[in-house]
């Protein structure tokens, strides 16, 4: 069987955007953690989003690819209201709506340290909300994907090495 020149960049795209998401540092995924958590089954649920929506991308199946990019979105809003347990690691912060805690100078029980770092993770959420909304504008364009694809994983990789907390496991 012989692809077109279309059909054989459509295969090498969605190929190199599993390649990307699927590798040894896999987009939005944590191998160790150190408890389970609201955030981390979020962020488990995100990987196994993207992974659903690369396949659907692959299949050329627009409808699940839209499903999966809104699901990833909601995933996002609802971390908004999450605080990584590296930020917690002093002392136990409250969880807080994000609106609330922006309106604070620092919340109760931070140090002006600890808010400025939690806000720092708040604005890294909206930065993936928004590649995220771009993706899902994107709709079917392989040229706005493949590059979008990239960014979230690079957007990912760097804020769980900001704020994913390292476990010591025996």
């Amino acid at each position: 069987m012989f692809l077109t020149k279309n059909r054989f960049k459509k295969t090498l795209l969605a190929c190199t955007a599993a390649g990307l998401l699927l590798s040894g540092q896999v987009a939005l995924a944590h191998s160790h953690h150190c408890k389970d958590t609201e955030l981390s089954k979020l962020m488990e649920g995100m990987k196994d989003d993207l992974k659903g929506y690369v396949a659907a991308f692959k299949s050329s199946k627009t409808e699940e690819m839209q499903i999966r990019v809104q699901q990833l979105l909601d995933a996002t809003i609802a971390a908004k209201d999450q605080i990584p347990l590296k930020l917690q690691e002093a002392q136990p912060m409250p969880n807080m709506k994000a609106d609330e805690h922006s309106n604070m100078a620092n919340m109760a029980g931070m140090s002006h340290g600890e808010h400025m770092e939690h806000m720092r993770y708040l604005e890294g959420i909206d930065k993936l909300n928004q590649l995220l909304a771009d993706l899902q504008a994107a709709g079917t364009d392989s040229n706005k994907i493949k590059p979008l694809l990239g960014e979230i994983k690079q957007h990912s990789k760097s804020s769980h090495e900001a704020f994913r907390k390292e476990c010591k496991h025996s």
